[in-house]
Parts: C-alpha cells; structure tokens; sequence
C-alpha cells in the first residue's frame, strides 16, 4: 500500500512545481495586462480621427450611391491567428447576415486568415482578394495603403464599399460594426458640397 502513495518529497516535488506555474503565470497575466493598456491607449488616439472624418461626412450630408445593379464589396477585417474564436466567429456571423439582408451582390475582400478560413466554407466564390500576415505589427498608414491600392486594381465596378470590422467595447466584448467608404462620385454629390459650389 505505501507504494501506491506518493512520497512527501514527490508532493513537495509537485507542489514547488505548482508554485513555479503560478509564478509565471501572474507574469504572463502583467504582460498581457500591459499590452492591453498599450492597445486601448493606441486605439483611444486613432479614433479622434474616425470621428472627425465621420463628422466631416455627416454635416456634408454624404450619401453611398446606389447599387442600381452593380455590386456592393464589403472588406471583411480579421487577424491571422489567436484564441479569441468568438471574436472571429462573431464577424463570419455578421458577414453572413449581411449577404441576407443586402439587396445588391456582394463580393468580400478578406484581411486575416481567421474570418477567411470560416467564410470559405460558406463564401468562397464570394471571396475576391485575401490578405495575411497584416496584424503582426501595429498597423500603420502604409498597410492601409497597401490593401487599398490591392483593392482599387480589382477590375470590377462597385456602387458601394464598405469595411466590415469589430468595435472594441470593452476587453470581453466586440460588436462587429459596418463603416462606409465613400466614393469620390458620393462625396462629390454631397448635398452640403454642391450647396457650397453656388454660393
């Protein structure tokens, strides 16, 4: 029977080991903690300027043109790996949501290999252009520039682009959220715009 229990160096054994894991652990936990702040800071800055640019639009009273047949693309931004599957898994569902609700066709432009291998299953023929390998850095104005010189080399026509993304709300919360991009064509025909032009 003394065979069949550990001996009190083996529980000490574990127990230090045990020990040793939970030491990491609180460290890892800082780390991520100290990320996460980084991240939320960053992010704080860079929407002052969403916001002006969507006040820009909204007193100029921009509109999207209207599909009138032709079709709707919607880019679709994801990242290439992690474990937050519901994050990812949450932007799929919206995106397929959409394709119920939209009138017009839609064609996807992909950014992350989460969303792309998800929407591949149910959208593949709908996927026009993919990206990977975007987010491993913090992203920057020449990435953007880079997916959107891509973008404007695809041969087709859209009446409307508009960018598909999650909105942080909080570190266990996204809501996956639809933006415009507008066209020169719409911003030219900005009620506020033309109003300008004759006064």
């Amino acid at each position: 029977n003394a065979a069949n229990f550990a001996t009190l160096r083996e529980i000490e054994g574990r127990l230090k080991s045990i020990r040793n894991i939970e030491k990491i652990t609180k460290t890892m936990k800082i780390v991520a903690s100290t990320k996460l702040t980084r991240a939320q800071r960053a992010m704080a800055d860079s929407r002052t300027y969403g916001k002006t640019s969507n006040l820009v639009f909204d007193e100029a009273e921009t509109k999207p043109a209207e599909p009138e047949g032709k079709k709707v693309l919607y880019i679709v931004c994801s990242s290439d790996k992690g474990l937050c599957g519901g994050v990812h898994s949450g932007l799929s569902r919206a995106t397929r949501k959409l394709f119920q609700q939209e009138k017009a066709d839609i064609e996807l432009v992909v950014i992350g290999e989460k969303c792309k291998a998800q929407l591949s299953r149910s959208n593949g023929k709908q996927i026009v252009l993919s990206f990977a390998g975007m987010g491993r850095d913090v992203p920057t104005f020449t990435d953007a520039q880079a997916i959107a010189d891509q973008v404007s080399l695809l041969p087709t026509d859209y009446a409307s682009v508009k960018i598909l993304y999650n909105k942080f709300i909080n570190a266990q919360s996204y809501e996956p959220t639809v933006i415009e991009a507008y066209s020169e064509e719409a911003i030219a025909n900005s009620r506020q715009s033309k109003r300008s032009r004759f006064q």
